[in-house]
């Protein structure tokens, strides 16, 4: 009897380590995600508060890139959280090709389509902060979610394991 106790207590100190491991990996993931969502929104308030036509800043995907698709591969999200951070990453890649655009317009000196591009590059930015009529914005919907995940501790994760 006491062999088969210290088997089952072998085995539990065998999974534990690495379950702790997993989950504060995907705690560190979603810190990550929370730091490029952060940094949008300031990069898309200085676009908004400058004016700057075609600056030289980008607005950050790293953390979307890299940390979503290990968070997605280990089910730490579920459909409407995949949905939410889509449509928030998908605006800020439409933003990023929208200033691209807008410095090729600066380097050939078409004002007409930079102004063009301006102009829809602010509204975007517009739309990933400010909230929606009856709604909150796109930004506060992902910070919502991501903060949620942040705040889960270990204990609640051993629940929906």
């Amino acid at each position: 009897m006491k062999e088969i106790l210290l088997i089952i207590f072998g085995f539990i100190l065998g999974i534990i380590p690495p379950w702790l491991t997993k989950k504060r990996r995907l705690k560190t993931h979603w810190c990550a995600l929370k730091a490029d969502i952060d940094q949008c929104k300031e990069a898309a308030e200085t676009l908004l508060n400058e004016g700057i036509m075609s600056p030289l800043y980008r607005l950050p995907l790293i953390a979307y890139q890299v940390s979503f698709p290990v968070l997605l591969a280990d089910g730490a999200v579920n459909e409407d959280e995949v949905l939410a951070v889509g449509r928030f990453f998908s605006l800020v890649e439409q933003i990023n090709r929208g200033l691209d655009y807008a410095a090729e317009m600066y380097k050939v000196g078409d004002n007409a389509r930079l102004r063009i591009e301006f102009n829809r590059n602010m509204a975007k930015a517009e739309a990933l902060i400010k909230p929606r009529e009856g709604s909150i914005s796109l930004f506060d919907g992902v910070r919502q979610i991501v903060e949620l995940k942040i705040s889960i501790n270990v204990w609640e994760f051993w629940k929906k394991s």
